[in-house]
């Protein structure tokens, strides 16, 4: 952590947000969980309860991928659902929440259904545009949430546009780095890397002491895929190069950094990097063996900050868990101030609601620079899409990832598997599980992807 002032951070996270386009995902946990909430009445949209005549009672239903409601993200969640309940008793709130995964799949059967839920979390890019393209998110307008009653970061509506309309609002400002275990580190006198060289020193250290190196949940893909848009842009310096390939305005072998990042993909996978048998492993699975100690380092983003505060994990390993900054590439021309971040996920209006005046005014109350952003900040749970005041309790981790934040030199805005159709994106998470398991070699792997940018840049 640099030696900025909390003060003088305030200030300037204000000025660099309106500087940076830092853009947002969300990773749900590994149980499932289906909750009702106490009811709650509907407030105007600025979050204040009505003083009218008691309204018609109304049962909402909210759908989340965060099914653990006692700590993180989760609770942030659930704690505003609570303040909205306890202002408006007129209406009640359902929250069906499933883990990362299940979430997607029942999301895709709800909107093949058209189920009439009210209120959805929702993942940027391809897969907010499939609900899009079935017509059952509910366009916005931009201008209702300008200002300070909601206080949204520059640029972070982007993923969540389509055609020029708004279909959604982002809740974090998501980022790529390293959680790490410091007593793990230290205990086996093992040098925190700072390059992908010194990760790959760092990984044999810990295997010839039979400690998982880094955990990394393979079986989803898309962090693999991230890990491969990190290592390119490090290797060439440039955000924008991956993305405009997938928009087809170059080739992927335009741009060598491309290929030499698959190479270094598959590398880390030969060397042993990540943790055994990690292509079986869901996000939920491989959280747990980092924070039970049993793997050195966890790639993960910054959605991750309430396992500082998590009173469900031990204390050695809250009092222990550090931050890194994504490690360079010897001769690469990426920056460790370079950032890969965007905003993932966010919620949306169903168009299928059977109380779209009541869903609208919740949604607005969620989405208040006083609620989502102000209660996932002061909890520790994440780092929101909306500015946020430092209080001066923050975690070490919260600092942490504040300060890799606020020095930030350059920021992605997007993630490339989200950058195009959902079929480019499962074509090209494909090719990059294929390539880390040697079922492809790196030069196939480019093939591989160029015909997934063809295919979904074809008029």
């Amino acid at each position: 952590m640099s030696k900025l002032s909390l003060k003088t951070m305030v200030s300037a996270l204000a000025v660099l947000m309106t500087a940076l386009i830092v853009l947002t995902a969300c990773g749900g946990k590994n149980d499932n969980a289906q909750e009702s909430s106490p009811a709650a009445s509907s407030p105007a949209a600025s979050g204040g309860a009505s003083a009218s005549a008691p309204a018609e009672n109304v049962t909402l239903r909210f759908f989340s991928n965060l099914p653990d409601r006692k700590s993180g993200q989760g609770l942030a969640e659930q704690t505003v659902i609570d303040n909205y309940v306890k202002e408006n008793p007129n209406v009640k709130i359902e929250v069906e929440a499933l883990a990362e995964e299940p979430f997607k799949n029942k999301l895709k059967a709800y909107m093949a259904s058209n189920e009439p839920i009210d209120v959805t979390m929702v993942h940027f890019g391809a897969e907010v545009g499939t609900l899009v393209s079935a017509g059952w998110v509910e366009e916005l307008n931009p201008k209702d949430y300008e200002g300070e009653q909601y206080n949204f970061l520059p640029g972070v509506f982007k993923g969540f546009t389509f055609d020029g309309k708004l279909y959604g609002l982002p809740r974090n400002s998501d980022y790529e780095v390293i959680y790490y275990n410091k007593k793990l580190f230290d205990d086996n006198g093992i040098k925190v890397p700072t390059t992908l060289e010194e990760l790959v020193d760092a990984a044999k250290a810990f295997r010839a002491k039979n400690i998982e190196p880094l955990s990394m949940n393979g079986k989803d893909l898309w962090s693999l895929a991230l890990l491969y848009q990190n290592i390119a842009q490090r290797i060439s310096g440039d955000q924008a190069s991956i993305l405009d390939a997938t928009a087809g305005k170059k080739k992927f072998a335009d741009d060598p950094a491309l290929l030499e990042a698959a190479k270094w993909m598959k590398k880390l996978a030969d060397e042993k990097v990540f943790n055994t048998a990690y292509m079986t492993m869901d996000y939920g699975a491989s959280q747990n063996l980092f924070t039970q100690g049993k793997a050195a380092m966890w790639y993960m983003g910054s959605w991750e900050a309430g396992m500082a505060a998590n009173q469900q994990l031990s204390e050695e390993f809250r009092k222990n868990l550090g931050v890194i900054k994504f490690p360079t590439v010897a001769g690469g021309k990426g920056k460790d101030t370079d950032l890969l971040a965007w905003n993932g996920g966010g919620y949306a209006l169903v168009k299928a609601s059977q109380h779209k005046e009541e869903a609208k005014k919740f949604f607005n109350y969620l989405m208040s620079a006083n609620q989502w952003a102000k209660v996932a900040w002061d909890t520790g749970a994440a780092v929101p899409a909306q500015k946020y005041t430092l209080t001066g309790k923050e975690t070490e981790v919260q600092k942490q990832l504040a300060d890799i934040q606020l020095n930030a030199t350059s920021t992605a805005g997007m993630t490339y598997i989200d950058a195009s159709s959902a079929a480019y994106k499962d074509a090209t998470q494909n090719a990059i599980g294929k390539l880390v398991t040697g079922a492809d070699s790196p030069e196939k792997f480019m093939e591989e992807m160029q015909a997934a940018a063809d295919a979904a840049n074809k008029k």
